[in-house]
């Protein structure tokens, strides 16, 4: 994983374009949504990006983030998008496992939590995986998982 950088604004839209990819998280955006969207994250404090980079090619596959940083309870939700081409090849697993890493070694937390959408299996299978405890408050159609320091 690396920054992201003003350069990374066409993996962003791609991202955030993509039918496919936005299918449990909203509506895709337009090109000039997602432009309009990557600068004001560059620019924001209340978010980190980083580039998830394959390591054999080079090459960018996806996004992660970190957003609403709890300092009072020394959690922080980390979150990630990959590419189709590399949905389905264990980078979702790989990807996930470093940003709890990156996120207990960077910030001041002890909790690194996650979620998605309760009717994405997909997704379900990656912090199973991992062994993230499962935290989801009933009804809210989202299943939230967490890692801890400890």
């Amino acid at each position: 994983m690396r920054p992201v950088v003003e350069a990374d604004a066409a993996l962003y839209c791609d991202l955030y374009c993509d039918p496919d990819t936005m299918r449990f998280v909203g509506p895709p955006l337009t090109r000039e949504q997602a432009q309009r969207n990557f600068r004001k994250v560059l620019k924001s404090t209340d978010c980190v990006l980083l580039v998830i980079v394959e390591t054999a090619s080079s090459q960018p596959i996806g996004i992660g983030a970190f957003l609403d940083f709890d300092t009072d309870r020394r959690r922080v939700e980390a979150g990630m998008m990959l590419l189709a081409g590399a949905r389905g090849r264990g980078f979702g697993r790989e990807g996930l496992r470093g940003l709890i890493d990156y996120a207990l070694v960077t910030f001041a937390v002890d909790e690194v939590w996650i979620q998605h959408a309760a009717d994405n299996m997909d997704a379900r299978r990656v912090p199973v995986s991992l062994g993230l405890s499962h935290n989801t408050p009933s009804g809210s159609g989202k299943l939230v998982w967490s890692a801890y320091r400890q």
